[in-house]
Protein backbone atom coordinates (compact mmCIF):
# COMPACT_ATOMS: atom_id res chain seq x y z
CA UNK A 1 0.00 0.00 0.00
CA UNK A 2 2.89 2.37 0.76
CA UNK A 3 3.91 2.51 -2.89
CA UNK A 4 0.47 3.82 -3.91
CA UNK A 5 1.03 7.12 -2.10
CA UNK A 6 2.36 10.12 -4.01
CA UNK A 7 4.27 12.91 -2.24
CA UNK A 8 3.80 16.45 -3.50
CA UNK A 9 7.57 16.86 -3.50
CA UNK A 10 10.71 15.09 -2.30
CA UNK A 11 13.79 16.43 -0.54
CA UNK A 12 17.14 14.65 -0.83
CA UNK A 13 19.35 16.02 1.97
CA UNK A 14 23.08 15.41 2.08
CA UNK A 15 23.69 16.74 5.59
CA UNK A 16 22.05 17.26 8.96
CA UNK A 17 21.77 20.96 8.10
CA UNK A 18 19.74 20.07 4.98
CA UNK A 19 17.38 18.01 7.12
CA UNK A 20 17.08 20.89 9.59
CA UNK A 21 16.25 23.36 6.82
CA UNK A 22 13.65 21.00 5.37
CA UNK A 23 11.95 20.42 8.73
CA UNK A 24 11.76 24.13 9.46
CA UNK A 25 10.20 24.81 6.05
CA UNK A 26 7.72 21.94 6.49
CA UNK A 27 6.82 23.24 9.94
CA UNK A 28 6.20 26.74 8.57
CA UNK A 29 3.98 25.34 5.81
CA UNK A 30 2.15 22.98 8.21
CA UNK A 31 2.60 20.22 5.64
CA UNK A 32 2.32 16.48 6.04
CA UNK A 33 5.69 14.75 5.63
CA UNK A 34 7.51 11.43 5.92
CA UNK A 35 11.09 10.39 6.65
CA UNK A 36 12.44 7.56 4.53
CA UNK A 37 15.69 5.61 4.60
CA UNK A 38 15.13 2.31 2.75
CA UNK A 39 11.38 2.32 3.39
CA UNK A 40 11.24 -1.21 4.82
CA UNK A 41 8.55 -0.50 7.42
CA UNK A 42 5.16 -1.40 5.87
CA UNK A 43 3.01 0.56 8.33
CA UNK A 44 0.99 3.28 6.60
CA UNK A 45 2.75 6.66 6.48
CA UNK A 46 5.75 5.48 8.51
CA UNK A 47 8.01 6.05 5.51
CA UNK A 48 5.53 7.39 2.95
CA UNK A 49 3.27 10.39 2.51
CA UNK A 50 0.36 11.30 0.28
CA UNK A 51 0.20 14.96 -0.85
CA UNK A 52 3.05 16.00 1.42
CA UNK A 53 6.85 16.21 1.57
CA UNK A 54 9.05 13.10 1.47
CA UNK A 55 12.45 13.51 3.16
CA UNK A 56 14.51 10.80 1.45
CA UNK A 57 17.78 10.18 3.31
CA UNK A 58 19.39 7.95 0.70
CA UNK A 59 21.95 10.53 -0.41
CA UNK A 60 23.48 10.43 3.09
CA UNK A 61 25.90 7.52 2.79
CA UNK A 62 29.16 8.64 4.46
CA UNK A 63 30.86 5.92 6.54
CA UNK A 64 34.04 5.96 8.60
CA UNK A 65 36.13 3.58 10.71
CA UNK A 66 38.64 4.44 13.44
CA UNK A 67 41.03 1.54 14.02
CA UNK A 68 42.35 3.07 17.26
CA UNK A 69 38.93 2.92 18.94
CA UNK A 70 37.19 0.29 16.70
CA UNK A 71 34.27 2.73 16.48
CA UNK A 72 32.53 3.26 13.17
CA UNK A 73 30.05 5.76 11.82
CA UNK A 74 27.38 5.54 9.17
CA UNK A 75 24.70 7.86 7.88
CA UNK A 76 21.11 6.67 7.32
CA UNK A 77 21.26 6.31 3.54
CA UNK A 78 21.65 3.01 1.73
CA UNK A 79 21.11 -0.47 3.10
CA UNK A 80 22.86 -2.58 5.70
CA UNK A 81 24.45 -4.64 2.95
CA UNK A 82 26.33 -1.52 1.83
CA UNK A 83 27.42 -0.87 5.41
CA UNK A 84 28.61 -4.45 5.92
CA UNK A 85 30.61 -4.28 2.69
CA UNK A 86 32.28 -1.06 3.85
CA UNK A 87 33.40 -2.39 7.23
CA UNK A 88 34.39 -5.81 5.87
CA UNK A 89 37.54 -4.25 4.36
CA UNK A 90 38.72 -3.62 7.93
CA UNK A 91 37.78 -7.09 9.16
CA UNK A 92 34.89 -5.55 11.09
CA UNK A 93 31.11 -5.40 10.92
CA UNK A 94 28.23 -3.80 12.80
CA UNK A 95 25.18 -5.27 14.50
CA UNK A 96 22.35 -4.66 12.05
CA UNK A 97 19.81 -6.34 9.80
CA UNK A 98 19.93 -10.05 8.99
CA UNK A 99 19.13 -9.29 5.35
CA UNK A 100 21.40 -7.09 3.25
CA UNK A 101 18.54 -5.18 1.62
CA UNK A 102 17.08 -3.74 4.83
CA UNK A 103 17.71 -0.07 5.69
CA UNK A 104 19.24 1.59 8.72
CA UNK A 105 15.92 2.55 10.30
CA UNK A 106 15.77 -1.02 11.57
CA UNK A 107 18.39 -0.20 14.21
CA UNK A 108 16.25 2.59 15.71
CA UNK A 109 13.51 0.00 16.28
CA UNK A 110 15.90 -2.29 18.11
CA UNK A 111 17.30 -4.39 15.30
CA UNK A 112 17.77 -8.15 15.61
CA UNK A 113 21.00 -9.56 14.17
CA UNK A 114 22.75 -12.89 13.80
CA UNK A 115 25.31 -11.31 16.14
CA UNK A 116 22.71 -10.37 18.76
CA UNK A 117 23.27 -13.40 21.03
CA UNK A 118 26.81 -12.06 21.54
CA UNK A 119 26.34 -8.30 21.42
CA UNK A 120 22.66 -7.48 21.99
CA UNK A 121 20.32 -5.62 19.67
CA UNK A 122 21.59 -3.32 16.92
CA UNK A 123 20.66 -0.26 18.99
CA UNK A 124 22.75 -1.53 21.90
CA UNK A 125 25.91 -0.86 19.88
CA UNK A 126 25.07 2.85 19.50
CA UNK A 127 27.65 5.06 21.16
CA UNK A 128 26.53 8.46 19.86
CA UNK A 129 23.80 9.81 17.59
CA UNK A 130 23.45 13.01 15.61
CA UNK A 131 19.78 14.00 15.74
CA UNK A 132 17.78 16.78 14.09
CA UNK A 133 14.99 17.60 16.52
CA UNK A 134 11.44 18.50 15.40
CA UNK A 135 12.39 22.15 16.04
CA UNK A 136 15.21 21.86 13.49
CA UNK A 137 17.93 22.04 16.16
CA UNK A 138 20.86 19.67 15.57
CA UNK A 139 21.99 17.92 18.75
CA UNK A 140 24.16 15.03 19.92
CA UNK A 141 22.60 12.19 21.91
CA UNK A 142 24.99 10.01 23.90
CA UNK A 143 25.59 8.67 27.42
CA UNK A 144 26.82 12.15 28.38
CA UNK A 145 24.68 14.49 26.21
CA UNK A 146 20.89 14.44 26.00
CA UNK A 147 20.92 11.10 27.78
CA UNK A 148 17.14 10.78 27.72
CA UNK A 149 17.06 11.20 23.94
CA UNK A 150 19.84 8.63 23.60
CA UNK A 151 17.78 6.23 25.71
CA UNK A 152 14.61 6.71 23.66
CA UNK A 153 16.38 6.42 20.30
CA UNK A 154 17.65 2.97 21.22
CA UNK A 155 14.56 0.93 20.33
CA UNK A 156 11.92 3.33 21.63
CA UNK A 157 10.03 4.45 18.55
CA UNK A 158 12.19 5.12 15.51
CA UNK A 159 12.26 8.74 14.34
CA UNK A 160 9.58 9.75 16.85
CA UNK A 161 11.91 12.14 18.67
CA UNK A 162 13.79 13.57 15.70
CA UNK A 163 15.66 12.50 12.57
CA UNK A 164 18.87 10.57 13.21
CA UNK A 165 21.43 11.70 10.65
CA UNK A 166 24.56 9.91 11.90
CA UNK A 167 25.23 6.81 13.95
CA UNK A 168 28.44 6.20 15.88
CA UNK A 169 28.57 2.52 16.77
CA UNK A 170 30.83 -0.09 18.31
CA UNK A 171 32.00 -2.32 15.46
CA UNK A 172 32.58 -6.05 15.92
CA UNK A 173 35.10 -8.56 14.50
CA UNK A 174 34.11 -10.11 11.18
CA UNK A 175 36.06 -13.21 10.19
CA UNK A 176 34.92 -16.53 8.77
CA UNK A 177 31.41 -17.70 9.61
CA UNK A 178 29.93 -21.18 9.33
CA UNK A 179 26.41 -20.59 8.05
CA UNK A 180 23.68 -21.66 5.70
CA UNK A 181 20.07 -22.67 5.22
CA UNK A 182 18.43 -26.01 5.81
CA UNK A 183 15.11 -26.51 4.04
CA UNK A 184 12.63 -29.17 5.16
CA UNK A 185 9.29 -30.45 3.91
CA UNK A 186 6.36 -29.37 6.04
CA UNK A 187 5.90 -32.82 7.55
CA UNK A 188 8.95 -31.98 9.67
CA UNK A 189 7.10 -29.01 11.20
CA UNK A 190 6.96 -30.35 14.75
CA UNK A 191 10.46 -31.83 14.71
CA UNK A 192 11.92 -28.50 13.63
CA UNK A 193 9.90 -26.56 16.22
CA UNK A 194 11.12 -28.91 18.94
CA UNK A 195 14.69 -28.36 17.75
CA UNK A 196 14.19 -24.57 17.84
CA UNK A 197 12.80 -24.76 21.36
CA UNK A 198 15.60 -27.02 22.59
CA UNK A 199 18.24 -24.78 21.01
CA UNK A 200 16.87 -21.75 22.84
CA UNK A 201 16.67 -23.60 26.16
CA UNK A 202 19.92 -25.59 26.08
CA UNK A 203 22.41 -23.85 23.77
CA UNK A 204 25.18 -22.14 25.77
CA UNK A 205 27.30 -20.81 22.90
CA UNK A 206 26.38 -17.19 22.05
CA UNK A 207 28.29 -17.46 18.77
CA UNK A 208 25.50 -19.73 17.47
CA UNK A 209 22.40 -17.99 16.15
CA UNK A 210 19.24 -19.30 14.47
CA UNK A 211 16.02 -18.11 12.85
CA UNK A 212 13.26 -20.53 11.85
CA UNK A 213 10.77 -19.63 9.11
CA UNK A 214 7.60 -21.51 8.15
CA UNK A 215 6.18 -20.53 4.77
CA UNK A 216 2.91 -21.08 2.90
CA UNK A 217 2.21 -20.10 -0.69
CA UNK A 218 -1.35 -19.01 -1.37
CA UNK A 219 -1.61 -21.14 -4.51
CA UNK A 220 -3.19 -24.64 -4.46
CA UNK A 221 -1.01 -27.23 -2.73
CA UNK A 222 -0.49 -29.63 -5.63
CA UNK A 223 -1.87 -32.61 -3.76
CA UNK A 224 0.04 -34.78 -1.32
CA UNK A 225 3.42 -33.31 -2.34
CA UNK A 226 2.65 -30.12 -0.36
CA UNK A 227 4.74 -28.01 -2.73
CA UNK A 228 3.12 -24.90 -1.28
CA UNK A 229 4.79 -25.34 2.12
CA UNK A 230 8.34 -25.31 3.46
CA UNK A 231 10.36 -24.83 6.62
CA UNK A 232 13.60 -22.86 6.27
CA UNK A 233 16.22 -22.63 9.01
CA UNK A 234 18.83 -19.86 8.99
CA UNK A 235 21.84 -21.13 10.95
CA UNK A 236 24.83 -18.86 11.64
CA UNK A 237 27.95 -19.48 13.70
CA UNK A 238 30.55 -16.78 14.31
CA UNK A 239 33.59 -18.91 13.53
CA UNK A 240 34.77 -21.37 10.89
CA UNK A 241 33.51 -24.50 12.70
CA UNK A 242 30.19 -24.75 14.54
CA UNK A 243 30.98 -28.10 16.11
CA UNK A 244 27.71 -29.69 17.26
CA UNK A 245 25.85 -26.40 17.73
CA UNK A 246 23.38 -27.21 14.94
CA UNK A 247 23.27 -31.00 15.32
CA UNK A 248 19.58 -30.96 16.30
CA UNK A 249 18.78 -29.43 12.90
CA UNK A 250 21.13 -31.44 10.66
CA UNK A 251 19.81 -34.69 12.19
CA UNK A 252 16.28 -34.01 10.87
CA UNK A 253 15.75 -35.27 7.28
CA UNK A 254 15.99 -32.28 4.93
CA UNK A 255 15.71 -31.32 1.28
CA UNK A 256 18.55 -28.78 1.08
CA UNK A 257 21.57 -27.99 3.27
CA UNK A 258 23.84 -25.06 2.31
CA UNK A 259 25.93 -24.93 5.50
CA UNK A 260 29.53 -23.92 4.86
CA UNK A 261 32.11 -21.25 5.49
CA UNK A 262 31.07 -17.72 4.49
CA UNK A 263 31.97 -14.07 4.98
CA UNK A 264 29.46 -11.93 6.83
CA UNK A 265 28.31 -10.15 3.64
CA UNK A 266 27.59 -13.63 2.25
CA UNK A 267 25.69 -14.58 5.41
CA UNK A 268 23.28 -11.64 5.11
CA UNK A 269 22.57 -12.55 1.49
CA UNK A 270 21.16 -15.96 2.45
CA UNK A 271 19.32 -17.77 1.03
CA UNK A 272 20.21 -15.94 -2.19
CA UNK A 273 21.45 -12.41 -2.97
CA UNK A 274 18.74 -9.74 -3.24
CA UNK A 275 16.35 -11.78 -1.07
CA UNK A 276 14.85 -8.61 0.38
CA UNK A 277 14.31 -7.02 -3.01
CA UNK A 278 12.82 -10.21 -4.45
CA UNK A 279 10.27 -10.40 -1.63
CA UNK A 280 9.14 -6.78 -1.87
CA UNK A 281 5.40 -6.47 -2.28
CA UNK A 282 2.29 -5.71 -0.31
CA UNK A 283 3.65 -7.17 2.91
CA UNK A 284 2.10 -6.64 6.34
CA UNK A 285 3.84 -7.70 9.56
CA UNK A 286 2.41 -8.62 12.94
CA UNK A 287 4.27 -9.74 16.04
CA UNK A 288 3.79 -11.97 19.06
CA UNK A 289 5.95 -12.64 22.11
CA UNK A 290 6.01 -15.93 24.04
CA UNK A 291 7.89 -17.62 26.83
CA UNK A 292 9.59 -20.99 26.39
CA UNK A 293 7.99 -22.72 29.38
CA UNK A 294 4.41 -22.95 28.10
CA UNK A 295 2.72 -24.10 24.88
CA UNK A 296 1.68 -20.72 23.46
CA UNK A 297 4.60 -20.60 21.00
CA UNK A 298 3.52 -23.94 19.50
CA UNK A 299 -0.17 -22.99 19.61
CA UNK A 300 0.71 -19.99 17.42
CA UNK A 301 2.08 -22.32 14.74
CA UNK A 302 -1.03 -24.51 14.82
CA UNK A 303 -3.40 -21.56 14.53
CA UNK A 304 -1.38 -19.92 11.74
CA UNK A 305 -1.13 -23.19 9.73
CA UNK A 306 -4.88 -23.77 9.99
CA UNK A 307 -5.55 -20.18 8.88
CA UNK A 308 -3.26 -20.55 5.86
CA UNK A 309 -5.06 -23.71 4.74
CA UNK A 310 -8.49 -22.15 5.25
CA UNK A 311 -7.68 -18.98 3.31
CA UNK A 312 -5.96 -20.36 0.21
CA UNK A 313 -6.32 -18.02 -2.75
CA UNK A 314 -6.69 -14.89 -0.59
CA UNK A 315 -2.96 -14.29 -0.11
CA UNK A 316 0.16 -14.89 -2.18
CA UNK A 317 2.54 -15.70 0.69
CA UNK A 318 2.36 -16.03 4.44
CA UNK A 319 5.19 -16.82 6.81
CA UNK A 320 5.75 -17.33 10.51
CA UNK A 321 9.25 -16.64 11.82
CA UNK A 322 10.57 -17.84 15.16
CA UNK A 323 13.15 -15.43 16.57
CA UNK A 324 14.79 -16.80 19.73
CA UNK A 325 15.84 -14.30 22.40
CA UNK A 326 18.42 -16.13 24.55
CA UNK A 327 19.66 -14.96 27.93
CA UNK A 328 23.04 -14.12 26.42
CA UNK A 329 21.30 -11.54 24.20
CA UNK A 330 19.39 -9.86 27.02
CA UNK A 331 22.50 -9.88 29.24
CA UNK A 332 24.55 -8.25 26.46
CA UNK A 333 21.83 -5.67 25.90
CA UNK A 334 21.46 -4.67 29.51
CA UNK A 335 25.24 -4.46 30.05
CA UNK A 336 25.63 -1.57 27.57
CA UNK A 337 24.75 2.00 28.58
CA UNK A 338 22.13 0.86 31.07
CA UNK A 339 20.12 -1.10 28.53
CA UNK A 340 17.90 0.06 25.67
CA UNK A 341 14.38 1.47 25.69
CA UNK A 342 12.89 -2.02 25.95
CA UNK A 343 14.92 -2.78 29.11
CA UNK A 344 15.08 -6.35 27.83
CA UNK A 345 13.58 -8.83 30.33
CA UNK A 346 15.90 -11.75 30.98
CA UNK A 347 15.76 -14.48 28.32
CA UNK A 348 15.01 -17.00 27.04
CA UNK A 349 11.83 -16.12 25.16
CA UNK A 350 10.54 -15.86 21.56
CA UNK A 351 9.51 -13.09 19.24
CA UNK A 352 7.27 -14.40 16.45
CA UNK A 353 6.93 -12.46 13.19
CA UNK A 354 3.80 -13.10 11.09
CA UNK A 355 3.81 -11.90 7.47
CA UNK A 356 1.06 -11.79 4.88
CA UNK A 357 1.55 -10.72 1.27
CA UNK A 358 -1.53 -10.14 -0.86
CA UNK A 359 -1.75 -10.54 -4.63
CA UNK A 360 -1.70 -7.55 -6.99
CA UNK A 361 -5.07 -6.33 -8.18
CA UNK A 362 -6.98 -7.44 -5.10
CA UNK A 363 -10.09 -5.35 -4.45
CA UNK A 364 -10.23 -3.04 -1.44
CA UNK A 365 -13.04 -5.07 0.09
CA UNK A 366 -11.14 -8.34 -0.30
CA UNK A 367 -7.95 -6.76 0.98
CA UNK A 368 -9.63 -5.37 4.09
CA UNK A 369 -11.37 -8.69 4.75
CA UNK A 370 -8.22 -10.82 4.54
CA UNK A 371 -6.22 -8.36 6.65
CA UNK A 372 -8.93 -8.38 9.33
CA UNK A 373 -8.99 -12.17 9.30
CA UNK A 374 -5.19 -12.32 9.56
CA UNK A 375 -5.22 -9.81 12.45
CA UNK A 376 -7.86 -11.82 14.30
CA UNK A 377 -5.88 -15.01 13.84
CA UNK A 378 -2.73 -13.43 15.33
CA UNK A 379 -4.73 -11.91 18.19
CA UNK A 380 -6.32 -15.26 19.04
CA UNK A 381 -3.14 -16.43 20.77
CA UNK A 382 -2.42 -14.20 23.79
CA UNK A 383 1.04 -12.68 24.20
CA UNK A 384 3.12 -13.35 27.28
CA UNK A 385 2.60 -10.78 30.01
CA UNK A 386 5.62 -8.72 30.98
CA UNK A 387 7.49 -9.07 27.68
CA UNK A 388 7.75 -6.31 25.03
CA UNK A 389 6.46 -6.58 21.50
CA UNK A 390 9.16 -6.01 18.88
CA UNK A 391 8.41 -2.76 17.04
CA UNK A 392 10.47 -3.80 13.99
CA UNK A 393 7.82 -6.47 13.33
CA UNK A 394 4.72 -4.87 14.86
CA UNK A 395 1.66 -3.51 13.11
CA UNK A 396 0.62 0.01 14.07
CA UNK A 397 -2.64 -1.22 15.61
CA UNK A 398 -0.72 -3.46 18.04
CA UNK A 399 0.45 -0.34 19.94
CA UNK A 400 3.76 -2.04 20.68
CA UNK A 401 5.29 0.76 22.74
CA UNK A 402 2.58 0.37 25.37
CA UNK A 403 3.98 -3.09 26.16
CA UNK A 404 7.34 -1.61 27.24
CA UNK A 405 8.01 -1.27 30.96
CA UNK A 406 9.44 2.16 30.07
CA UNK A 407 6.34 3.43 28.24
CA UNK A 408 5.61 6.31 30.63
CA UNK A 409 9.24 7.40 30.47
CA UNK A 410 9.13 7.35 26.66
CA UNK A 411 5.92 9.39 26.68
CA UNK A 412 7.65 12.04 28.78
CA UNK A 413 10.68 12.09 26.46
CA UNK A 414 8.42 12.40 23.44
CA UNK A 415 6.65 15.37 25.03
CA UNK A 416 9.99 17.02 25.82
CA UNK A 417 11.44 16.79 22.31
CA UNK A 418 8.19 17.21 20.34
CA UNK A 419 6.41 19.63 22.71
CA UNK A 420 3.92 21.03 20.20
CA UNK A 421 3.22 17.60 18.64
CA UNK A 422 4.67 18.63 15.27
CA UNK A 423 5.87 15.10 14.47
CA UNK A 424 2.87 13.50 16.13
CA UNK A 425 0.48 15.59 14.00
CA UNK A 426 2.19 15.80 10.62
CA UNK A 427 3.98 12.47 10.11
CA UNK A 428 3.28 8.80 10.75
CA UNK A 429 4.69 6.73 13.57
CA UNK A 430 3.98 4.94 16.81
CA UNK A 431 1.30 6.21 19.14
CA UNK A 432 2.30 7.79 22.46
CA UNK A 433 -1.29 8.61 23.46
Amino acid sequence: MQSSYNPSCAVYPTSAQDVSTALQAIRAAKSRFAIKAAGHNPNTFYSSVNAGVLIDLNQMTTRTYDASTTLGTYEPGGQFGDIYNYFQQYGRTVVGARLAGVGTGLALGGGLSYLSPQYGMACDSFRELEVVLPSGQIVTASPTQNQDLFFADRGGGGNAYGVVTKYTVQTRPSGTFYAGNIIYVFEQTNAVLNAIHNFLVYNTDPKASIIGTYEYLGAPSGGSLQLDQAVIMFLVYDGPDAGNAFANFTSIPYLVNTLGQKTYPEVVNMPVPLSTEASRGDNIFRVQVHRVNDTSYSKALQVWSAWCEANKGSYSLSSLEYQPIPKSLTDASNSQNGGNAMQMPSGPWFWLNFLISTPPGISNASYNAIQASFRNMVNSVPNAAGLPLFINDANHDQNALSTFSTYKKLQAIKKKYDPDNFFATYTGGWSFA
